[in-house]
């Protein structure tokens, strides 16, 4: 898989983009607020629908504009053959296309585009709570197993119809009809994930030995007590889920634990250090999903230097040349970067909104 093509119309300060990336490093390089983020969040919005940098889409649409538009041609490496993909984001639409024909699951363009990001907010993924990592889980999952999605989906429409009686005050009894089918739902999905965390730890222990020498502990907690089933869980919180209205236990509320010495990382470890160990983990999926599937990955990394010495940054770079990863770098000065690892290769310079290829 590779993104051949990408076209940019009304993302933030861009002025309309046409890039024909390489398939190998694409550095792109200007001074700050000079749209190279932007360019990044385009291609990021391509394959999940949303922005990386905000929830409130709004923001992203170009100043006095109603709408933004990205399109993207794949190329598929085993047939040589290409997809378009378009989505259209307004206010309050989205339309998205895939070749000829419309969807309406952001989750099709994931599909035929996998993108990670790597960017100066990385550490969030531990300081945000266990719902970052549960999506960072999800993630991968969803790449690598067909039957996730469905079984993901299965679960939250059940747990919300649960959490709805709970919110209702409906009888005991009617809360309850909902425990068994959770109950199973909630199974099939958590065998996934810990299956899942089994195949990705020997990847992440060994990225994050390479990168900042350490060998992390993964903890995969399931979202309720190890002692009891979820059944049991459910009729113990009972009382606990009636006063507050959701269900208390259950695979939503399950998280990925990185430990070293013992110590959660986010207690100890610095933000330049937890950028590396972010990124460790990134490189462990993208490795995992390639060993699996054959499958490339896009990697989209914002700002390299920031919080990274030479010594970590020319470490990083060489891991992710080994993952036959396509990239996008973003750094203030092109020298920042030594290019002479990728056989394939393009530069892009960007100022006030206007990218341009660098021959």
């Amino acid at each position: 898989m590779q993104l051949a093509q990408v076209d940019i119309q009304r993302v933030r300060n861009l002025k309309t983009v046409t890039m024909l990336p390489a398939k190998g490093l694409n550095l792109i390089y200007g001074s700050n607020a000079s749209g190279k983020t932007s360019l990044l969040e385009a291609i990021y919005i391509l394959s999940h629908g949303r922005s990386f940098r905000t929830s409130n889409i709004r923001s992203v649409i170009q100043h006095q504009t109603e709408n933004l538009q990205v399109y993207g041609k794949i190329k598929q490496e085993k047939s040589a053959s290409y997809i378009n993909l378009g989505i259209e984001r307004g206010a309050t639409h989205t339309h998205i296309r895939i070749n000829q024909d419309t969807v309406n699951q952001t989750s099709r363009l994931a599909t035929y585009l996998p993108v990670q990001v790597i960017n100066p907010e990385a550490h969030r993924l531990f300081e945000q709570g266990p719902s970052q990592r549960r999506k960072f889980l999800d993630w991968g999952l969803f790449h690598v197993e067909p039957s996730f999605h469905e079984t993901w989906q299965n679960y939250n429409r059940i747990l919300k119809q649960r959490n709805a009686a709970l919110r209702k005050k409906q009888s005991p009894k009617n809360v309850r009809l909902w425990d068994a089918p959770l109950f199973e739902s909630a199974e099939k999905l958590t065998a996934l994930r810990q299956e899942y965390v089994s195949q990705l730890k020997p990847y992440i222990q060994t990225f994050t030995n390479r990168l900042i020498q350490t060998n992390p502990e993964v903890q995969y907690r399931q979202g309720w007590t190890q002692d009891a089933s979820l059944t049991e869980a459910l009729q113990r919180s009972f009382d606990q889920d009636s006063q507050k209205g959701f269900t208390r236990n259950g695979p939503h509320r399950a998280d990925l634990r990185i430990l070293v010495d013992g110590i959660p990382v986010q207690e100890q470890f610095s933000r330049g250090q937890q950028k590396l160990l972010v990124s460790a983990m990134r490189l462990a999926q993208i490795s995992h999903l390639k060993d699996r599937l054959d499958q490339y990955s896009v990697v989209l990394v914002d700002d390299l230097a920031a919080e990274l010495d030479v010594t970590h940054r020319k470490g990083l770079l060489e891991l992710l040349v080994q993952t036959g990863a396509q990239l996008f770098i973003t750094v203030t000065e092109a020298e920042l970067i030594d290019t002479e690892a990728w056989l394939s290769r393009k530069m892009f310079h960007v100022e006030r909104g206007q990218v341009v290829e660098v021959i």
